[in-house]
């Protein structure tokens, strides 16, 4: 899919404007330090992370006491605005590990790691990040600076500790794994009917005749779902790629856009097979396919180098490792770069690289290089060449001009044909 942070050219994800928080993540660093003039407070505020039930409520009613004192809308009172929040969360926190041996917050259950519905999830530490983030069960902000939460090393999928128990999304790792490959159906849509009108996640009823409710459809699945699973956020639609060269982003639920991140950068499409007429009408496309068939060419240079293999520089320039293994097969990552241009640039620079290396720079692979047997230039030539020619019959390497002069006919198969002939004919002559 995969960092969730990353990709944000091929995912585009957006909260739901019903969990908007109470805190901007575009705050300077500087508003979340204690101002000066409440340092005097520090102690009774309960700054440390380990105070107790009763010292959090005595903190609660002393912030509310000292946000009626300061004036209004000064850099005291946004502080304690925001101190007074986490305050609450933290003593909430503290009230359900009392109740709860297996919470986070008691250091003697050990419990970091839990493994819910295929989803591989981790504590995460507090203080992390200062940025907003969203519980993908209950679409509640989750104040990472005093709430324990979990996420998913696999999908990035995130979660308060209270919601564990309710998770009913399977992780989208293990739901592409099993499935091998994407939906290439343009919108598979069959209608709110065919789910009996009810939310294809979650099961929860989606009326068309209230104003709070809204049926949001999946572009991906073509199914639909309520807002708490459909975020409204957005991804580019390996279908639409695929059949209409269409990378404009569309609106896909919560779970696909998990789906799709964790895939973005695995092989899963051969356009050869999908669409061959994709490359006639898509120029860049084109020219990926013959940028990466001449690095499968250098590919075997390289791979049998001893400097090469030395240095590492098959895999030292190129990130994707399918790009010159399976130069058929294409991630939707691949697409979109190729799209913004951003992959033949890359292409080319690697093609220069591992081009110098062969032709200059190593002497065992430029020992490797072939001979035109027709017109017996001193130019060496190597089959990644554009200018050279493979025989289909015996692998020799010839000019592609010289090769068509000849009317296609190669001087080596010739040769090995004549050299036959004699061979029977003098096994003829010796059964005579």
């Amino acid at each position: 899919m995969c960092d969730t942070g990353e990709q944000s050219t091929l995912l585009a994800s957006t909260p739901s404007s019903s969990t908007s928080g109470c805190l901007s993540n575009d705050e300077s660093s500087d508003d979340h330090l204690l101002p000066s003039s409440l340092a005097a407070e520090e102690l009774q505020l309960a700054l440390n992370k380990e105070a107790t039930e009763e010292e959090l409520q005595k903190a609660i009613n002393r912030c509310k006491d000292l946000v009626l004192e300061s004036s209004q809308c000064s850099l005291e009172r946004k502080w304690l605005v925001r101190h007074l929040i986490e305050l609450r969360l933290r003593l909430q926190e503290c009230r359900e590990a009392m109740v709860d041996p297996q919470h986070p917050r008691n250091k003697s259950s050990g419990v970091s790691r839990r493994t819910v519905r295929g989803h591989h999830l981790n504590l995460q530490p507090l203080l992390r990040s200062t940025s907003s983030k969203y519980c993908d069960h209950c679409t509640g902000t989750i104040w990472s600076v005093v709430q324990a939460w979990y996420e998913c090393e696999d999908c990035g999928y995130a979660c308060h500790h209270k919601c564990l128990s309710q998770i009913i999304r399977e992780c989208a790792h293990v739901v592409a794994s099993e499935r091998g490959g994407y939906e290439l159906e343009i919108c598979p849509e069959e209608g709110l009917s065919a789910q009996k009108y009810l939310c294809a996640e979650c099961g929860s009823p989606l009326p068309l005749n209230k104003e709070w409710t809204e049926a949001r459809r999946c572009d991906y699945s073509g199914l639909y779902y309520c807002t708490a699973c459909h975020w409204g956020s957005s991804a580019v639609v390996p279908a639409r790629v695929v059949h209409n060269w269409d990378l404009t982003p569309q609106p896909v639920s919560q779970a696909s856009l998990q789906q799709l991140r964790v895939t973005a950068n695995r092989p899963l499409l051969n356009l050869e097979k999908l669409n061959p007429r994709l490359f006639s009408f898509v120029h860049e496309l084109s020219l990926v396919r013959r940028l990466r068939q001449e690095l499968y060419g250098m590919r075997k240079y390289l791979s049998v180098c001893r400097n090469a293999n030395e240095d590492h520089l098959l895999w030292k320039y190129v990130e994707a490792p399918h790009l010159i293994e399976t130069p058929e097969l294409y991630s939707l990552q691949d697409l979109v770069d190729t799209h913004s241009g951003e992959l033949p640039s890359k292409l080319h620079t690697t093609i220069d690289v591992f081009t110098k290396h062969i032709k200059v720079n190593c002497e065992i692979c430029r020992g490797r290089g072939h001979i035109c047997e027709i017109c017996s230039n001193d130019e060496v030539l190597f089959p990644f060449d554009a200018a050279a020619v493979i025989c289909n019959e015996c692998n020799a390497v010839l000019h592609k001009s010289c090769f068509n002069r000849k009317n296609n006919r190669c001087p080596k198969c010739v040769r090995l044909e004549h050299r036959k002939e004699q061979q029977l004919d003098e096994i003829d002559k010796i059964e005579e």
